[in-house]
């Protein structure tokens, strides 16, 4: 799967300063890959389980 800033400002209706602070954020985490120029980042999390436990790791930290 593949993910980009202009994407989260599509589906989130957000400015390109927020949606990039946001990638730049999932990129922290594990959730993206790094950025590649104009290219769309590498989605890391496989699969909904892997995602739902990421997610529960958030919330228990």
């Amino acid at each position: 799967q593949q993910g980009s800033t202009s994407m989260l400002q599509r589906q989130l209706k957000l400015g390109y300063n927020r949606a990039g602070r946001i990638m730049d954020q999932l990129e922290n985490a594990g959730v993206v890959g790094s950025f590649n120029g104009a290219k769309a980042r590498e989605v890391l999390i496989s699969d909904i389980q892997h995602l739902e436990q990421f997610l529960e790791s958030l919330r228990n930290n």
